[in-house]
């Protein structure tokens, strides 16, 4: 079997738009993956054109080979070890792609290729916000209702967003009344987090940190820059609540880093800009050998989604990974719909990742040129 073709599919979603990958074979087996990188659409699908110039012709089964072939060892579409999200998440979908093929040949879910099912799905949290504290508890109080046990919220803003790190302080009392009432609305056995957003100073974050506290928090994510790995440590050091970090590193030598600088104490990958199960399968076990838990960034399409559940259903140090809500129309893309349980994302039972496109659906809300972004 040889890789034929490698395209990409634009889905017109809210915010990011679902970059799917597909590969094909000259035996007729497409495998699907994704490699959304928000914002930066159309540039991944560049370099995904790019790429895909020397695996043409390749065996899809030699994963390991061609990641590395474009990692290290390619002197026309490799990246030389120039490692950024753009590259990485264009590696992804090609990475996911071909695990998809590897397990539809050998007629295996992908869970069972990566050593099996340690649990039955992924477990995640969904998200709160509200323009007061009264509404935040009430959007809180909702999804505990609909199963999850583990729920996030961001920081108060002085600039809608546009943080500047000297500028911002994530007005702390305000932050800590939101996740106050959050935390009486929910009672003391759901995981509350907290999203930094990485634009914060070390001793801005500290000082908001403290005001936090008293809530109880599961995990303050991604307080500092991810540009001086040592900042995680120097907050890490001066708060009580867990540090959870960082979703804009893009290899395991920088998680590496990260966790010998005792700088955080929950590893956080994003699937698509880590470069794929490939990767950041070897993130989750530099992990576990410092006792670290991972939790992904998950905020893609359903492709993405059932990848990391399949990723994370296979290891032992699986912490709540992020999920997405309120896009109605996401399962209309597939031709059977994801399944949430009681705060767990289910594997599907095929071969592969399990799922595949309903084409009719991803025509609906495929972006066309000129659609806003």
């Amino acid at each position: 079997m040889k890789i034929r073709d490698i395209d990409t599919l634009l889905v017109n979603s809210p915010g990011r738009k679902w970059t799917i990958v597909r590969v094909h074979t000259d035996e007729g087996l497409v495998g699907l993956g994704e490699a959304t990188y928000s914002n930066k659409e159309e540039v991944v699908v560049a370099a995904v054109e790019h790429l895909k110039r020397e695996l043409i012709g390749e065996d899809p089964a030699r994963i390991e080979y061609l990641w590395h072939k474009i990692w290290n060892i390619s002197s026309i579409s490799g990246i030389w070890r120039m490692a950024g999200p753009v590259w990485m998440s264009a590696m992804a979908g090609i990475d996911i792609a071909l695990w998809d093929i590897k397990g539809k040949v050998a007629n295996l879910p992908l869970v069972d290729l990566l050593g099996g099912n340690y649990r039955h799905g992924m477990e995640v949290y969904t998200h709160f916000g509200g323009a007061t504290p009264e509404e935040s508890a009430a959007q809180a109080v909702a999804k505990v209702a609909e199963g999850y046990t583990a729920l996030k919220g961001g920081v108060r803003s002085n600039s809608n967003y546009r943080f500047s790190p000297y500028d911002e302080d994530g007005r702390p009392r305000e932050t800590a009344a939101q996740f106050a009432a959050v935390r009486e609305a929910v009672g003391p056995d759901i995981r509350l987090l907290v999203d930094c957003h990485g634009r914060f100073t070390v001793a801005g974050c500290i000082r908001l940190a403290r005001h936090l506290e008293p809530c109880d928090l599961y995990v303050l994510e991604d307080p500092v820059p991810p540009d001086d790995l040592s900042a995680y440590a120097k907050v890490r050091r001066e708060v009580s609540m867990q540090i959870m970090g960082s979703e804009r590193l893009n290899t395991k030598n920088q998680f590496r880093q990260l966790m010998e600088r005792e700088g955080i104490d929950v590893a956080q990958p994003d699937l698509m800009y880590a470069g794929g199960i490939t990767e950041v399968r070897k993130i989750a076990h530099i992990a576990d050998t410092f006792h670290i838990p991972l939790s992904l960034h998950n905020t893609k399409g359903p492709v993405g989604i059932i990848a990391a559940a399949h990723l994370m259903a296979s290891i032992p140090n699986a912490a709540p990974t992020e999920f997405v809500t309120g896009i109605p129309w996401r399962d209309e893309i597939l031709t059977q719909p994801l399944k949430v349980e009681k705060s767990f994302v289910l594997l599907p039972d095929g071969p592969g990742l399990g799922i595949e496109l309903d084409m009719e659906g991803v025509e609906k809300y495929r972006l066309a040129a000129g659609d806003p972004h």
